[in-house]
């Protein structure tokens, strides 16, 4: 085994490299050839004047590093004065001394007034700039996804689909977070929004795609108080209200965020369904209106101990009780006897979300080197009473149950990653981490009369140990890099009731990845890319309370459930201002929602399962233009995609189409016009049979002193609605997930306060933490 470890190492070692990158480095001086004792802030420019970086000097010296060769130019600027120097071109790793002379034209504050790229494409990962697009004014971060290419949103607004990849992972920053998480971040705190389609080994061997939200990194001491309120109408209305505080002075820098979000929460999906083995015709729609109020609160302190060693430390909170009625109207028909039921579930669930993250970094100066250490904790709770009553046949309401779910779960973690640099070509990552989780799942079903209680009591373990090598360089215009990771997996699962193991599973697997690029010049840049990952299913998804639908149907979850293995060949060329890309993908044991009907029960169990395998390929084009005062951004991808299991009836797969645009026009000077929208074609995708989507987004947005003012209305043609068809099993569905839409929102920010040179971080340490 060791032998063969080896093998592997020095294999992907010799054939298989990462990437150099090129650095500038340089000393500011004075008229006299002194060093200037204080801060002066550094810009750095592309050659097309757009802002790449920026920096603060730190004993009179600043670096800019993870550069590519090109052409750039650096601006100088204080609190007086702004120097522009001239331009160069780096091939090479560059160091500069600038003599700053102070002019006398005075300045109150650098403005950079020229168009910055909103929409960039890299190696077929999409940037978008969010702080200084009409993007920023969107009343949330959910409604933000729902803006971005390639990204659908549930049509419950709670979960993220990637079109042709699944499920991605979500970042925040360098944190890996839930979606919940996510609904408490201000839009008006984010920076940028990354789609990368070819996730590196930094992103772990979890999923196919990343979406990676950065935020804004303030640069000025000083205290900064934001506060922003939105309106939304839609099947009911809510309201959110959300202020974020940061100080900082001189090497210490510390945040509060603050969320009271009042939904009034509006969900439905309904399913027509055969049994024909049991000759069962049933047909239902399930609505559920509910009161969430959420409170979100979070804190952060980041200390600077020099100019590369830093400590952070950071925690959240999200509490979010849910309390209303869920309705079933039920059409069954079994052996030709027919019923109409009425369900009634009154719903009170309690559910908590904590997380918090330590780091520690530590430059190693003398070797040229970097260490990373860092520790995380996460906790999520769920307690849910229900009450259920059935009326059949209008017979009037009849309590049929009681039913009282608890589930909780903790996870620790930790990771140390270390960087070392080989002169100006080559580059070392390895590192490992540690996962530590546990789950408790504790039921209690009163059936009233009818049955004895039932108790359902359930402990899940999971330990994973992982570590990592990459290594790379760069060879004239060809840039290389790859590496190999290992992880090793121990899961049990212990039914307390029954008094016996129902999972308990070891395991140890391997990703390899690597990444070929070559860049003929600035315009012209391909690249081929593999990458073995993972995909586990959520901790809740192992050992969740079933929820009563109706006497026929419930909501479950899958205890047998395995994680997900999958290959991806992906290639990117950038031409220009075009970027054409194009990947193939195979899964095993890839996972999906069905209705199963459970023959002991006799009823059907709406729950996520494994399918044999899954299969596809895509070719993609992403374009951006602009045309006097009309902005565009454009992707387009011709998809292919096929599920394939021994328990159901395949479809032969079709092709179809996807195309997503955001759209900007300035009307005005403090009026901006906003268009944007998806469209994807009816598809078959082996199992799956989906519908078109035709979305259509319209709004006004305008900004004017401090304030800003957006209105929007989305989904103009009532379109939301999400039908899928499959038979499985023994049943044959067809199913709708009803959109909260049309939607109309009116949305008003406000500032107070100014920073200067905020140098905040934050790295994950958890890859693992959403699972809960």
């Amino acid at each position: 085994m060791k032998s063969i470890f080896f093998q592997i190492l020095f294999f992907t070692s010799v054939f298989t490299f990462a990437q150099s990158e090129l650095k500038i480095t340089g000393t500011i001086l004075s008229q006299n050839n002194s060093k200037i004792t204080h801060a002066i802030d550094v810009y750095l420019f592309d050659g097309e004047n757009h802002l790449i970086k920026s920096a603060i000097t730190q004993d009179a010296k600043f670096e800019f590093s993870h550069l590519k060769s090109g052409t750039y130019h650096i601006q100088v600027s204080s609190d007086d004065t702004a120097q522009n120097e001239e331009p160069f071109f780096l091939e090479k790793d560059k160091e500069l001394t600038i003599v700053y002379q102070p002019k006398s034209k005075e300045i109150q504050e650098v403005t950079i007034a020229g168009k910055r790229k909103n929409f960039t494409v890299e190696n077929g990962n999409i940037t978008l700039e969010v702080a200084n697009s009409q993007l920023n004014k969107l009343p949330t971060s959910v409604d933000l996804l729902a803006k971005l290419p390639f990204i659908r949103v549930d049509a419950n607004g709670e979960g993220l689909n990637f079109v042709g990849k699944g499920v991605p992972l979500l970042y925040i920053d360098h944190q890996r977070v839930d979606f919940t998480t996510l609904s408490g971040i201000s839009v008006e705190d984010i920076k940028s929004v990354e789609i990368i389609r070819n996730p590196s080994a930094k992103y772990e061997s979890e999923g196919k795609a990343v979406v990676k939200i950065n935020l804004k990194k303030s640069r000025r001491d000083g205290a900064q108080l934001s506060v922003s309120e939105t309106a939304m109408f839609q099947k009911k209305f809510s309201n959110y209200l959300n202020a974020n505080f940061q100080h900082k002075k001189n090497k210490t820098e510390w945040k509060i965020n603050a969320a009271y979000n009042q939904i009034n929460h509006w969900e439905s999906n309904g399913f027509d369904y055969k049994v024909p083995s049991e000759n069962i015709e049933s047909d239902y729609i399930i609505k559920s209106i509910t009161k969430r109020p959420q409170t979100i609160f979070g804190a952060s302190i980041y200390q600077e101990i020099n100019e590369n060693d830093y400590i952070t430390f950071s925690v959240n909170t999200n509490l979010r009780p849910d309390i209303g009625d869920n309705n079933t109207a039920t059409n069954y028909s079994e052996n030709g006897n027919f019923n109409y039921t009425k369900t009634l579930n009154h719903q009170n669930s309690n559910r908590a979300t904590i997380n918090s993250i330590f780091n520690y970094n530590k430059k190693l100066a003398k070797i040229d080197a970097n260490i990373f250490t860092g520790f995380q904790y996460k906790r999520e709770s769920k307690n849910v009473d229900y009450d259920f009553y059935n009326d059949i046949n209008n017979s009037d309401y009849l309590l049929n149950q009681f039913r009282n779910q608890h589930y909780s779960g903790n996870v620790y973690s930790g990771r140390i990653d270390g960087e070392k640099k080989f002169g100006e070509k080559y580059i070392l990552e390895l590192g490992g981490s540690f996962t530590s989780a546990e789950t408790q799942t504790d039921n209690v079903t009163n059936y009233v009369k009818t049955l004895p209680i039932e108790y359902f009591k359930y402990n899940f373990k999971e330990n994973n140990i992982a570590s990592y090598l990459n290594f790379g360089t760069t060879l004239n215009k060809w840039q290389l890099k790859g590496g190999l990771r290992m992880e090793a997996t121990r899961t049990k699962g212990f039914d307390i009731v029954e008094n016996a193991i129902q999972i308990e599973r070891n395991y140890v697997d391997w990703f390899p990845n690597a990444e070929i690029t070559f860049e003929q010049n600035d315009k012209k840049t391909f690249t081929l890319n593999y990458r073995r990952s993972i995909s586990r299913p959520n901790y809740s998804s192992l050992a969740s309370g079933g929820l009563y639908g109706s006497p026929y149907v419930e909501y479950v979850g899958n205890p047998d459930l395995v994680p997900t293995y999958s290959n991806t060949i992906s290639f990117a060329m950038n031409l220009n201002k075009w970027s054409v890309n194009a990947s193939v993908y195979s899964s095993k044991n890839a996972t999906g929602y069905t209705l199963v009907y459970d023959e002991n029960s006799h009823i059907s169990k709406f729950m996520m399962v494994n399918f044999d395998k899954d299969l596809g390929a895509s070719v993609g084009l992403d374009y951006p233009f602009t045309w006097k005062k009309w902005t565009s951004q454009n992707s387009l991808s011709l998809n292919y995609d096929k599920t394939v299991d021994s328990l159901a009836i395949q479809k032969k797969p079709t092709p179809y189409l996807y195309f997503s645009t955001n759209n900007t026009v300035a009307l005005w000077k403090y009026l901006s016009l906003l268009l944007d929208g998806s469209y994807i074609t009816k598809r078959i995708e082996g199992l799956y049979e989906g519908n078109a989507m035709c979305l259509v987004n319209l709004g006004l947005t305008s900004s004017v002193s401090d304030f800003d003012f957006t209105f929007r209305y989305n989904d103009v043609f009532r379109q939301m609605d999400y039908v899928q068809k499959m038979t499985y099993q023994k049943i044959e569905s067809t199913g709708t997930f009803y959109g909260n839409t049309p939607t109309l929102s009116i949305a008003v920010k406000y500032n107070f306060g100014k920073l200067r040179k905020s140098n905040y971080k934050e790295n994950t340490v958890n890859e693992n933490s959403n699972r809960l």
